[in-house]
């Protein structure tokens, strides 16, 4: 979604970077290029590659133009259809058994409902 936009990152040691994403993975670990790392001191050093691990990162400035809403629900939309291809395997014993006690909780509180209705 943000790979080959500019971005700046503030990082949890008052520190800050900004660059383009180069590759990002799902745990926000991401790799910049062309990127400005600024110190504590507000000094500016220049860097070709980046590397910015998730649990450094305190906040990823979104660009202005990104409409970050739609993104997140084309993402999610793509992320069902995946989903659905999967739904044919057999059911585990351990989501089985979730399941059911699930139903079983529902009509506990289904009852409750009644109860309290009457």
């Amino acid at each position: 979604m943000l790979q080959g936009r500019a971005v700046l990152i503030d990082l949890r040691n008052e520190t800050s970077v900004a660059g383009i994403i180069n590759v990002s993975d799902g745990h926000m670990t991401c790799e910049l290029t062309q990127a400005v790392f600024i110190d504590r001191n507000g000094e500016h050093h220049a860097f070709d590659n980046f590397m910015v691990r998730n649990r450094m990162i305190r906040l990823l400035h979104v660009p202005a133009d990104l409409d970050i809403g739609a993104e997140l629900l084309q993402q999610q939309k793509h992320r069902k259809r995946v989903g659905q291809a999967k739904t044919k395997a057999k059911p585990t014993f351990k989501q089985k058994r979730a399941e059911e006690r699930h139903k079983e909780t529902l009509e506990h509180v289904t009852k409750l409902k009644n109860v309290k209705s009457t």
